[in-house]
């Protein structure tokens, strides 16, 4: 059921008389935003473990003020040592509002005007490399206007919509189940989406002199889910299990063990995956005989990223137990480092790369809603300065990302 977020109200009538719509949602609030965890159980395929998966929900309403169009949603990362994820579900219901749509005749005859609204909302983020759109056309008119008199905005010459609910909690939906999807939601950060609106008016007037203006806004429920299958039982003998990068291409895994003699046959492997969830054997120890023995592997690789570790225990009998997950990110070189000058600004946001900086990197800048109002990909190379963006006043946060490693840094700005 949809949360019961709204209310009924009457629509104003235009100066004209004509009547509007009669019934319009407005939010409670301007911004609704709650995290609803919950834990149920569903038909997607079995765990390993022979369980069925459970689920991890965030629910979250947005608002956009009208005249706003573009607003962002984050959603936490999955972190791979509580679990593993079969599927992740992403549902979006929309609340679209006409806020204000409006003609008047500026011609000394009378005219007849016809307005079509056209609008298409669209959520864009990881796994979804079709965005979730959602689009719709509507005809208002036609409508008898007067000889152009004064004053503006208003009298038989005017004719103005408001608040008019076109999309009511229209909802759409996309699951994405491949491993190579799926990979993006894993971490102790966070994802973001990205919620667009694409508004405009067509207007159709006999004399063809005319004014137009038109503002939206939009309800936005996002249901955020994880299909999720719990950790492996660990084995009670094994402690201690840690992964370390060393050096810019090697990571060291190690572990302990209350290994005895008269407890079976088994040994190890040391385990590793990209995407926390299909794991590979990249070394296979044997058991030591000795009580409290230490043992160790070393995994080498040139290709930078995340990368995520276990270790697997078999015994003779065809049991195997698990490990938690650890994680690390292989990387070469050091963060990228930046100097946001000048700041604060009149307006003009410029970056100074540390000289040991080069490449290629993408500047994000980011409001106090949280909107990205500047994305773009600029080169670094020894410590030159450039001019990325001019913006109003307020205060911002520049995000920096090396698209190589995915390390980025963050500096707060201030625009006087």
């Amino acid at each position: 059921m949809y949360p019961d977020y709204f209310y009924n109200r009457k629509l104003s009538v235009n100066p004209n008389g004509n009547p509007m719509r009669n019934v319009y949602r407005r939010a409670v609030a301007m911004v609704l935003s709650s995290m609803l965890l919950l834990k149920t159980t569903h038909s997607h395929a079995q765990c390993p473990d022979g369980l069925p998966p459970g689920s991890l929900v965030y629910d979250t309403t947005i608002a956009t003020p009208a005249g706003i169009t573009s607003m962002q949603v984050k959603f936490p990362q999955f972190d791979p040592v509580n679990g593993m994820v079969k599927c992740v579900r992403l549902c979006v219901s929309i609340t679209g509002v006409v806020d204000s749509v409006s003609v008047e005749n500026n011609s000394a005859s009378s005219q007849t005007a016809d307005i079509y609204y056209i609008r298409t909302d669209q959520i864009t983020g990881p796994g979804l490399a079709v965005p979730l759109t959602n689009s719709i056309n509507h005809h208002y008119g036609p409508y008898p206007l007067g000889p152009t008199t004064a004053p503006l905005g208003g009298g038989p010459d005017f004719v103005a919509i408001s608040h008019d609910t076109l999309l009511n909690a229209v909802t759409v939906c996309r699951t994405l189940s491949d491993s190579a999807s799926i990979v993006a939601f894993y971490g102790t950060d966070s994802v973001s989406y990205t919620y667009d609106i694409t508004a405009f008016t067509n207007v159709s007037c006999t004399g063809g002199n005319y004014n137009s203006t038109v503002a939206t806004s939009a309800f936005v429920r996002f249901r955020f889910e994880y299909c999720t299958c719990n950790p492996f039982v660990l084995p009670l003998n094994n402690y201690n299990f840690t992964a370390v990068r060393q050096g810019s291409q090697q990571v060291r895994v190690d572990w302990s063990n209350f290994d005895r003699t008269d407890n079976g046959n088994y040994y190890y492997e040391a385990q590793v995956s990209r995407d926390g969830s299909n794991f590979q054997t990249f070394a296979t120890v044997p058991k030591s005989g000795s009580p409290g023995a230490n043992y160790h592997s070393v995994f080498t690789s040139s290709e930078m990223g995340i990368y995520f570790f276990r270790i697997k225990q078999l015994d003779n009998r065809g049991k195997y137990y698990f490990t938690a997950v650890r994680r690390v990110d292989i990387f070469n070189g050091n963060p990228v480092q930046f100097t946001v000058y000048p700041n604060p600004s009149n307006g003009i946001v410029g970056i100074k790369f540390d000289i040991n900086s080069t490449g290629k990197f993408v500047v994000l800048i980011n409001n106090e809603l949280g909107q990205t109002v500047v994305s773009k990909e600029v080169s670094a190379a020894g410590g030159a300065y450039q001019q990325v963006a001019t913006l109003n006043k307020g205060f911002y946060w520049v995000r920096v990302v090396d698209p190589l490693t995915q390390q980025s840094v963050v500096n707060q700005l201030f625009i006087k």
